[in-house]
């Protein structure tokens, strides 16, 4: 993403595949911040919200880190910390799929450091894996969450794998849906899969919107639809790209060129070797068309000893927003019995 998403893992890098992960929502991000800059849209209000089995939502910007993180809280009860995917993407679009979630669970959500409606400057020198982590630590303690469940999407779950192994006893459970590969080696890899499987269309309507002067200039809704046809072909119904809809802030060109501080970390990393000592219980969740699902699955199955992992069929790397009832059944089963390990 999720972006989400753009690096894949979510929403730079690479091809101009899908939005920036070339080969999923997380490079499709990373993608994004090597985009020409756009113009903004963005405000920092937000009405409350009051949708069925949300209750009174609230918005608010916090310091925390050394940069400040656009937070937004719903529901009540044991808290769900919602890591979304990109880099560069915001949170809005998992907040519908996850509202019903909000009757039993405060569903706490945030736009990650330079992302959505977070502050858009930050030291070059803190734009790095390790604190994208910490920020996630941060938040935790600042709003006073005690131990928590983490869900986290695309390039998110990246960042919710390296928590989990920072923090172990901050974490109840984990739940990675369309998790960013765990090594960089096989991040690559799942990028030249990914690539392959982009269709003909999708590839000429990003290179007539490429040529475009809206995307010149840096419309903000240029470049959300850039973002929605990368992302058609890790769904298994491709139209509903058009549902999904990314916050873009009018100072996007400097956030992008920031980002470009992970590039060395995204190159380099691999978990591989630290996974398999992880006890915290585990959700892994993969549409069936996306091409996680026929390369990560069995290796995420692998290396982590209480890890349950379930691939919802008719959906892509967006399950939560193809088969929504389906998702939520597994996530709530998960969430009241813990993992089904064999």
């Amino acid at each position: 993403m999720s972006a989400s998403g753009a690096v894949r893992g979510g929403p730079g890098g690479a091809r101009e595949r899908r939005g920036g992960r070339t080969g999923r929502p997380l490079l499709a991000a990373i993608l994004l911040l090597l985009l020409p800059a756009c113009g903004g849209s963005g405000s920092r209000t937000s009405m409350p919200d009051t949708a069925a089995g949300a209750g009174v939502s609230t918005d608010t910007l916090l310091a925390v880190n050394g940069t400040h993180l656009w937070v937004h809280r719903e529901g009540s009860g044991s808290p769900i910390l919602v890591v979304h995917g990109g880099p560069v993407l915001d949170h809005g679009y998992l907040v519908a799929p996850l509202r019903p979630l909000a009757a039993d669970h405060e569903l706490v959500y945030y736009d990650q450091r330079l992302s959505g409606r977070s502050d858009g400057v930050v030291d070059s020198a803190s734009v790095t894996l390790g604190n994208f982590v910490e920020d996630i630590e941060a938040l935790r303690t600042s709003l006073g969450l005690g131990k928590i469940d983490l869900l986290a999407h695309s390039w998110g779950g990246l960042l919710a794998m390296e928590y989990a192994l920072e923090h172990p006893s901050s974490v109840r459970s984990l739940v990675l849906v369309s998790p960013m590969p765990p090594s960089s080696a096989l991040w690559q890899e799942e990028q030249r899969a990914a690539a392959a499987a982009l269709q003909p269309r999708d590839t000429a309507g990003m290179g007539a919107l490429r040529a475009s002067a809206a995307y010149r200039n840096g419309d903000p809704r240029a470049i959300e639809r850039m973002l929605q046809l990368s992302f058609r072909s890790e769904l298994a119904r491709p139209a509903l790209a058009d549902s999904l809809h990314f916050h873009i802030e009018a100072d996007y060109r400097e956030r992008s060129r920031a980002f470009g501080g992970l590039v060395p970390d995204l190159a380099s990393y691999d978990l591989t070797g630290r996974l398999p000592r992880l006890q915290v219980p585990t959700l892994v969740v993969f549409g069936a068309a996306e091409t996680g699902a026929r390369r990560e699955a069995d290796t995420l199955r692998a290396l982590l000893p209480r890890a349950e992992v379930r691939v919802i069929p008719g959906s892509g790397h967006f399950s939560f927003l193809e088969r929504p009832e389906a998702f939520r059944q597994v996530l709530r089963a998960f969430l009241r019995d813990g993992p089904d390990v064999d």
